[in-house]
């Protein structure tokens, strides 16, 4: 496309932390001015090594209250989480061994041998590859049975009764009990250090909408594949600029987010298709970044062109579910209650028939985790546990608006992580 280079020069001069909500109009154009405060480029952009010494000490307190004398875990995300060893997890089990004291041992596949020396688990055994003469699940509980845990009390994750199989295989005389709850409660509230990461990859999130609703407005009739291609670029830019360390440069296929237009922005996870944006469509722009393994997302609904009435009543219900969201992401909160709250301002609004989905679901390590804001979940809301916000509304006929934000529960209410505005006056795209 002709303007796509100029555009992207343009962009890629653009480093922004926080985006104001000064909008400005140049002819038929409107936008929103971002400010050119650069992020603490001399932070780390990741945990270090320090971080995971002291939730290993954590680990192993809930493991005494268990009664355990080692937890081993196979699950990548929960071995990420406890040792910081990022790796691309494939058929090849890779394993953390917590001892209920000291350090831990990692069981890795021979390709990770030279990558595992990097790292500050100093401790580790290899096998040469998958699937070898012996199973190699059966292999790495062999190994630990060896390491004097043969009669112990090894906690596991829930397994698969194929694996439970080859774990007794491994270990006949060890009593196997399922403990993979522990780490899981551990990874419900985030601490300050990893929200500082989690603000980090914010900037990246907010400025891939921005860069979306600026390519949007200087081409105008785009294709969804177009706006995915743009933003993919331009965001993989500033992060290989930007990031001191390898660790979170992820951008997910294809392109890295929903831009559905039109009709199919009621498509609450609409596929791309190659229809062109006209005048008078709604517009959602759903993108996520990832720092240092954790995850957020910003999520804007914007009117191309002057919104009718009709549109100004459902973004209204939209932005009022969003809101009453945030308001009740707060200590002591009932998870499935915030949801009712929330939605219940699209049901007064008229509009219950086009609710299709709960209001946010947890957010950290994986994109989608525990807990979740919605009817069924009865979880007491802590201090630091982190979700999305996104209420939505859809009519088939018509369009739909959604806006997400991530968002940290806190004592009165929730913290939001996002600085994109969510104002109507400021969703308006003129082509």
């Amino acid at each position: 496309m002709g303007n796509r280079r100029q555009f992207m020069r343009a962009l890629s001069g653009v480093a922004a932390l926080s985006i104001t909500a000064d909008v400005s109009k140049l002819g038929k154009m409107r936008f929103l001015r971002m400010a050119t405060a650069m992020p603490d480029t001399g932070a780390h952009d990741r945990l270090e090594p320090d971080w995971y010494r002291r939730k290993i000490a954590q680990v192993q307190q809930k493991m005494k209250e268990r009664k355990l004398n080692a937890l081993l875990l196979l699950d990548a995300t929960n071995i990420i989480y406890t040792v910081g060893y990022f790796h691309l997890s494939t058929e090849r089990p890779l394993a953390a061994l917590l001892p209920e004291l000291g350090d831990p041992v990692m069981f890795v596949p021979g390709l990770e041998t030279d990558q595992v020396k990097t790292w500050w688990v100093k401790d580790y055994e290899s096998y040469f590859d998958f699937p070898g003469p012996v199973n190699r699940v059966r292999w790495i509980f062999e190994r630990v049975a060896k390491r004097g845990f043969d009669r112990a009390r090894i906690g596991i994750e829930e397994p698969r009764p194929s694996r439970l199989h080859q774990i007794s295989l491994g270990a006949p005389k060890a009593k196997i009990v399922v403990a993979g709850d522990l780490v899981d409660d551990l990874r419900l509230v985030k601490d300050e250090d990893e929200v500082r990461i989690m603000r980090r990859a914010m900037t990246y999130a907010d400025f891939k909408v921005q860069a979306g609703r600026e390519f949007v407005q200087h081409n105008g009739s785009v294709t969804e594949d177009e706006i995915l291609k743009v933003t993919a670029d331009a965001v993989a830019d500033r992060m290989s600029k930007e990031l001191n360390d390898v660790v979170g440069v992820g951008i997910d296929p294809p392109f890295g987010g929903l831009v559905p237009f039109g009709k199919r922005s009621a498509f609450p996870h609409a596929v791309p298709s190659k229809d062109r944006l006209k005048t008078g469509d709604a517009l959602i722009l759903s993108f996520g970044a990832q720092v240092g393994g954790y995850n957020v997302e910003c999520e804007r609904s914007f009117c191309v062109g002057k919104p009718t009435d009709y549109a100004k009543r459902l973004f209204d219900a939209m932005l009022a579910a969003h809101d009453t969201g945030v308001e009740n992401l707060k200590e002591g909160a009932v998870a499935e209650e915030v949801d009712q709250k929330s939605l219940d301002q699209i049901r007064k609004a008229g509009f219950e028939k086009f609710l299709k989905h709960r209001t946010g679901h947890g957010i950290g390590l994986e994109g989608h985790e525990a807990p979740w804001i919605a009817e069924g979940d009865k979880t007491v809301l802590q201090q630091g546990m982190a979700f999305s916000c996104e209420p939505g509304v859809y009519d088939p006929d018509w369009g739909g608006f959604r806006h997400s934000d991530t968002v940290i529960v806190r004592k009165d209410k929730g913290e939001v992580l996002n600085s994109y505005p969510t104002r109507l006056e400021d969703m308006v795209i003129e082509i």
